[in-house]
């Protein structure tokens, strides 16, 4: 009797589950701006701030005669007590002049000298006062002048970031003497059993921590120097110098972002490189070092050998 065959049965395969294709792409797209509030108002105020600095136009126009009228308040305001201011200028330039000279070293502990410079500096204080009196009345006329263009024309955000590179030019400058010391000592206090890579790393960690501080305080001196330029417009209410306060010091936060952005991802690229290159560079550490042992062995063989000759010399004779 034939075996019954059971009946094959065929089994469909299972789909694959899909595949999330990873990266930044993917990261954007399953990005919910609404769950991440305070990351999507940081990101927003960056790009705003990119926005302000490199793109945006000044809102107010400056038309022909805005600045006609501007440049002929400006020359009033230099004609303005010309003679006069020069000279208060000129005497009180000669005034400190004197007392630099007459403060010597331990004019303190000379009466004469002391009375001197006591009256130098009254002198002093004295042609100051007449200079300030000047320089008011023409300051005021230059503000009168910065109020017929406003503040957010050409002009006062020209200002404004003429003052934003002053102080990045600071921070900068900081940053860089910082760096220079810094990898003295760390030459100068280093290890000597420190690899090429460690070495490269460590005065990579310090130059960006130099260049962060250096951007942070570029940022905080331009906050601190800015209501000062503010108050040279004049008519600018305090709605209008308060929002141009806020816009300003966010475009300067977001190119100081920028350029940190900037270090820290060619730092990383650097780092990257220098670890894949880590154990090449060990290999060839480690090969100048066998290299270095085999000439000590044998320069110390060459010596004995030739002491022993030198010896057997000797005894033959």
């Amino acid at each position: 009797m034939a075996e019954q065959v059971p009946p094959r049965m065929d089994i469909a395969p299972r789909d694959a589950p899909a595949r999330r294709s990873g990266g930044i792409v993917s990261s954007l797209r399953r990005w919910n701006p609404t769950k991440t509030p305070k990351t999507t108002v940081t990101l927003a105020l960056y790009l705003f701030g990119l926005f302000v600095a490199f793109v945006a136009r000044p809102p107010v126009t400056i038309t022909d005669q805005m600045q006609t009228r501007y440049f002929e308040m400006m020359d009033a305001a230099d004609a303005m007590d010309a003679a006069p201011r020069a000279e208060a200028e000129r005497l009180l330039a000669d005034a400190s002049m004197a007392r630099y000279r007459a403060e010597t070293w331990g004019w303190r502990f000379n009466s004469e000298r002391k009375a001197k410079v006591y009256e130098l500096r009254s002198l002093e204080k004295e042609r100051f006062k007449q200079a300030e009196v000047y320089r008011k009345r023409r300051d005021a006329a230059v503000k009168e002048a910065k109020g017929e263009l406003g503040l957010w024309s050409q002009l006062g955000i020209d200002e404004a970031k003429a003052l934003f590179r002053k102080a990045y030019e600071r921070g900068k400058l900081f940053a860089t003497r910082s760096s220079y010391y810094d990898t003295f000592w760390l030459i100068v206090a280093g290890r000597s059993d420190d690899s090429m890579v460690e070495l490269l790393i460590r005065w990579g960690f310090t130059v960006l921590s130099n260049f962060t501080v250096g951007m942070f305080s570029a940022v905080i001196n331009f906050a601190f120097a800015l209501p000062s330029m503010i108050a040279t417009f004049a008519s600018t209410g305090w709605v209008s110098a308060l929002a141009f306060f806020l816009v300003a010091v966010v475009a300067a936060s977001s190119v100081a972002a920028s350029l940190l952005l900037l270090l820290f991802g060619t730092a990383g690229g650097v780092v990257y490189g220098a670890v894949a290159a880590g154990p090449a560079l060990a290999r060839l550490e480690a090969s100048g070092r066998e290299r270095e042992r085999i000439r000590m062995i044998a320069q110390q063989r060459r010596r004995g050998m030739s002491g022993a000759a030198a010896h057997h010399r000797e005894h033959a004779d």
